[in-house]
């Protein structure tokens, strides 16, 4: 019993050098829900919101929160917020919001009725952006749903069908990426006009990242692969068929990081071709995955965050 318990003790040593070799750091804040999105307007203002309806927003990276509860009982799936006044939070219900004074009050767009399900929003710049997720009605429960804005989100315009199961919206270097079943969707002129490549086997991306000609997907059971010519081509990097990946966040060219079910956070230096795990400051299922400044930040179950430095 006793060598079991050194040996215990040892390998839980192990961990935590191994963690602090890496460089992660965790953050500690009184929620214990799970963290679905998060958002910088500045190294030191952002904003996380729950699966269960709260938003918390520090303006000193996480010294101090403020909590807020916009949608009580409704699942929040994403944040975004232009600067520190104006934002919008979206998720299940057909729940879409717009805050102009920072998060203490919302308001509702009512964009379609409470059976979709929003899943991702992005402002490319201060006036153009969209909003994307599935209609989940009867007929057509995967039909992709979207609507774009041109006036810094004062209103917005539903965007003709071009696929199934819209998943998550990316820009990069003047490209709007959107990931739909089986296909990565991309337009020059903020969701005006599209076209589209099949994504590696025409498998069901969940997430995308990418900059330059860098380009990389994850899903459904260990699905990686990755582009370096904006999406013409592509190639396998798969990963362990019993992780879920749900987010993915370039840092350079060379540097990307994906997350996801099974307490698992991967890196990658060469542009996706390999990868190698991660050792968290803290274990959780990983969510979202947010770079700002010299920092990248991740986060997910049980009120889990952490982050460290990056070149």
């Amino acid at each position: 019993m006793m060598k079991k318990t050194c040996l215990t003790a040892c390998t839980l040593l192990f961990l935590v050098i191994s963690a602090q070799a890496q460089n992660w750091n965790a953050v500690n804040i009184p929620i214990e829900e799970n963290i679905n999105g998060i958002c910088f307007v500045n190294p030191d203002t952002a904003y996380i919101i729950t699966k269960q309806g709260k938003m918390i927003r520090t303006f000193d990276a996480f010294k101090s929160i403020d909590t807020f509860e916009p949608t009580p009982e409704i699942i929040l799936e994403d944040v975004e917020f232009i600067n520190s006044d104006i934002g919008f939070i979206c998720g299940s219900k057909g729940t879409f919001m717009r805050t102009t004074d920072g998060g203490y009050t919302f308001t509702s767009f009512n964009l379609t009725d409470t059976i979709p399900w929003f899943f991702d929003i992005e402002m490319f710049d201060d006036q153009h952006g969209m909003v994307i997720g599935m209609t989940r009605e009867t007929e057509s429960p995967y039909g992709g749903l979207a609507y774009r804005t041109e006036d810094g989100g004062k209103s917005w315009k539903k965007v003709d069908p071009i696929g199934l199961g819209y998943a998550e919206l990316a820009y990069a270097n003047g490209t709007v990426y959107l990931v739909s079943f089986g296909r990565i969707n991309f337009s020059k002129d903020f969701g005006k006009t599209w076209k589209g490549y099949s994504t590696g086997e025409g498998s069901p991306g969940r997430s995308l990242s990418g900059l330059g000609n860098t380009v990389v997907i994850a899903g459904l059971e260990g699905y990686v692969y990755y582009s370096h010519d904006n999406c013409k081509s592509w190639y396998p990097s798969r990963q362990d068929p019993m992780t879920m990946f749900i987010a993915t966040q370039m840092i350079n060219s060379k540097e990307a990081y994906i997350g996801g079910s099974r307490q698992t956070l991967m890196k990658s230096s060469d542009g996706g071709r390999s990868w190698t795990r991660e050792l968290m400051a803290k274990a959780f299922d990983v969510f979202d995955i947010e770079f700002i400044g010299d920092k990248v930040y991740v986060v997910g179950s049980e009120g889990g965050i952490i982050w460290k430095k990056v070149k």
